[in-house]
């Protein structure tokens, strides 16, 4: 009888959670980051303090602000890496002015991140960013390419090229190219390998090969793309993956007629200097024109891009552990026509998204969680521009979205060459671009509309008359940290802040004491954390 009680199953206890999800307007308030690069009004956290379940609501909305363009452009720019400070052909190679120099490197490393941005919005099946026979081009493309630009229209535009470049979407945009380059011993190689990458997450460099040492130089490379079975492997689906790009080629470097145009003539060439015919993956296709359609077809496309937008909204790389995750995201995908939006929402609604913080039942593999997110470079200045109307600019160089003038690495961003993934974890440069910038955008804020009087955006109510204790004031200062915080701030919080502005106050005025206050709300770790 005692072993029978012994063998009886005890009453089931509930297993302790691995994560902890944010709930309400703290949830809402990194949904609002990730899809509009700004945080929520205070209309929208009344609406989901009122009623919890109006955030699926306001998502929804979300996923339908003309922001989301933006922000997909910038979580594509992660991973396409197209954002470059400089090209091959520089912006006086077109008879441009200096000060013409950010824009036009900007147009060019935008154009394929654009294009795929428009599909999503416009709610095109993803697929479409391979077949178009458009591209998305601006007032500086149109002018320096041949390409057919609506007329009487300005900003970007859906656009077409005339120089009888194949329907193959971002495959065939300027954009893609002059960034992933190559040369007469490559041979579009590196192109190649990018196409996989990108839109299969097949890498190529992943791959672990071993060459003799008489693989070195261009003569042992070439003989052993050849013998060695290591290179074989590869070359032989890499290279007739190449033989498809050849309308890119170019036989001068550095010249911009030749990079800024497609030679339809030269796309037999692959066959001749590779010795292959084009191909996808062992599938002999026709060249440029069959490669989107093959890449559409391919079940990898569909499954690749959940994962990078998986990603791209956790901020971390997936491990194998999510494996079954992403296959979720990809059916949802598919069952959403293969819609970015269906994608999107299937992502925003999992538990792995919505990660505050580890549960008591947190397993080891659990720590991998990326439960606070740290604001992106892009994020930081839509932020700031959206509360304040500051923009960091030198010239015309946006100073967050720049290296050789700006800070853009500094501040935990991509370059698109040495850095190749998004900062994650706070650092020293990253704490100095952030406290330059809350300084610059305090006291942007507090002249225009304090000291000034103009148009008002961070402030409501509250002059440079008031002081601690009067209603304006105290009220100002609880509506500012709802609205960068997404929560109620407590009295020992508020008495702080009361006191560091009265500290201020006294020794440089009311004006000063506002710009130190909201510096120092700005670059809080609960503002500039989500």
């Amino acid at each position: 009888m005692i072993f029978l009680l012994a063998c009886t199953p005890p009453e089931e206890v509930p297993a302790a959670d691995p994560l902890v999800p944010l709930e309400g307007p703290l949830l809402l308030r990194r949904m609002s980051l990730d899809l509009r690069g700004t945080v929520p009004t205070a209309e929208e956290l009344d609406r989901v303090e009122a009623d919890p379940s109006e955030v699926a609501t306001i998502r929804d909305e979300y996923l339908q602000d003309p922001r989301l363009e933006g922000r997909l452009i910038n979580l594509f720019a992660e991973r396409f890496h197209t954002r470059l400070d400089r090209f091959e052909s520089r912006y006086y190679d077109y008879l441009l002015e200096d000060d013409q120099d950010y824009e036009f490197v900007r147009s060019i490393g935008e154009e394929p991140l654009r294009l795929m941005a428009h599909v999503a919005v416009t709610d095109a099946p993803w697929t479409d960013i391979v077949t178009v026979d458009y591209t998305m081009a601006d007032e500086m493309l149109a002018d320096i390419w041949n390409i057919d630009y609506p007329a009487d229209t300005s900003g970007w535009q859906e656009s077409w090229y005339l120089d009888g470049r194949p329907a193959a979407g971002i495959l065939a945009t300027n954009g893609l190219w002059w960034r992933y380059v190559t040369n007469t011993s490559n041979l579009n190689r590196s192109r190649a390998a990018a196409i996989s990458n990108l839109l299969l997450c097949n890498d190529y460099l992943a791959r672990q090969v071993s060459l003799s040492g008489a693989a070195i130089g261009s003569d042992g490379a070439e003989e052993a793309i050849r013998t060695n079975p290591a290179c074989v492997g590869g070359h032989v689906s890499i290279d007739p993956l190449a033989a498809n790009l050849f309308g890119f080629y170019t036989l001068i470097g550095y010249n911009p007629d030749e990079m800024g145009n497609y030679h339809p003539d030269r796309e037999g060439l692959g066959e001749d200097l590779l010795g292959v015919s084009p191909a996808y993956f062992g599938t002999p296709i026709g060249g440029l024109a069959d490669l989107g359609v093959a890449v559409a077809q391919d079940p990898r496309f569909v499954r690749c891009t959940a994962r990078n937008m998986a990603q791209a909204l956790w901020r971390r790389p997936p491990t194998v552990d999510d494996f079954s995750i992403i296959e979720g995201y990809r059916q949802s995908f598919i069952d959403g026509g293969l819609t970015m939006r269906a994608l999107l929402r299937a992502i925003l609604a999992s538990d792995t998204y919505r990660a505050g913080a580890l549960g008591g039942g947190a397993l080891a593999s659990d720590e991998d969680q990326l439960t606070i997110r740290m604001m992106s470079a892009d994020q930081l200045r839509s932020v700031v521009e959206d509360l304040t109307g500051f923009r960091w600019v030198y010239g015309s160089y946006d100073l967050l979205g720049n290296d050789e003038t700006g800070f853009r690495v500094l501040a935990g961003g991509v370059d698109g060459e040495t850095v190749g993934s998004p900062q994650t974890d706070p650092g020293l440069t990253w704490a100095v671009v952030v406290q330059r910038l809350a300084e610059g955008a305090a006291a942007y804020a507090v002249e225009q509309e304090l000291v000034a009087g103009g148009d008002r955006r961070l402030f409501e109510q509250v002059t440079l008359d008031d002081r601690p204790g009067d209603p304006a004031f105290d009220e100002e200062l609880v509506r500012l940290h709802v609205r960068l915080y997404g929560y109620e701030p407590s009295e020992e919080r508020l008495a702080a802040a009361s006191a560091l502005w009265t500290d201020i106050e006294a020794e440089s005025g009311a004006a000063e004491a506002w710009k130190g206050l909201v510096s120092g709300l700005l670059r809080d770790p609960e503002m500039v954390a989500y």
